[in-house]
């Protein structure tokens, strides 16, 4: 299973990066980091997947980065909140780790609400168990520049 869901990732890492409207307040790049079933730890994939974020922020040079946390199905409904939060928030822990504030990085769990395949596949269930992070905005220039 994990190397499905690495090859999985690998696959989506390259596909899914998009630059965006860069627009104040819009999307400048987005991306998933996946996870094992159950778990919030960052896998090696994982891990490589917010180097690249780390990569592109330093480029886009983001007012916020959003990390939103999600579950497949399996667990009870309070387990897939504590879950989702519990990723999210180990996406923030890695990206302030690299320097990012932590005041400009925002969490939140959706649990199983908002799933992106069904969960009748170990497929779906790996693409449901997921983070979703996002670039937004250009910082907004400082005054007198």
């Amino acid at each position: 299973m994990r190397h499905l869901l690495s090859a999985f990732a690998v696959s989506l890492a390259c596909a899914l990066p998009a630059i965006v409207n860069a627009e104040a307040g819009k999307v400048q790049f987005a991306t998933e980091v996946f996870f094992d079933s159950g778990s919030a730890r960052l896998s090696a994939d994982a891990l490589s997947i917010l180097d690249q974020v780390i990569s592109k922020s330093g480029e886009l040079d983001p007012e916020l980065i959003m990390a939103i946390g999600h579950t497949d199905e399996l667990p009870s409904d309070a387990r897939a909140q504590t879950l989702s939060v519990q990723r999210a928030e180990a996406v923030k822990r890695y990206l302030a780790d690299k320097g990012f504030e932590r005041i400009r990085i925002y969490t939140e769990g959706k649990a199983k609400r908002l799933p992106v395949a069904g969960n009748d596949t170990r497929e779906g269930r790996a693409r449901n168990n997921r983070v979703e992070v996002q670039l937004v905005g250009p910082r907004a220039a400082a005054a007198g520049h």
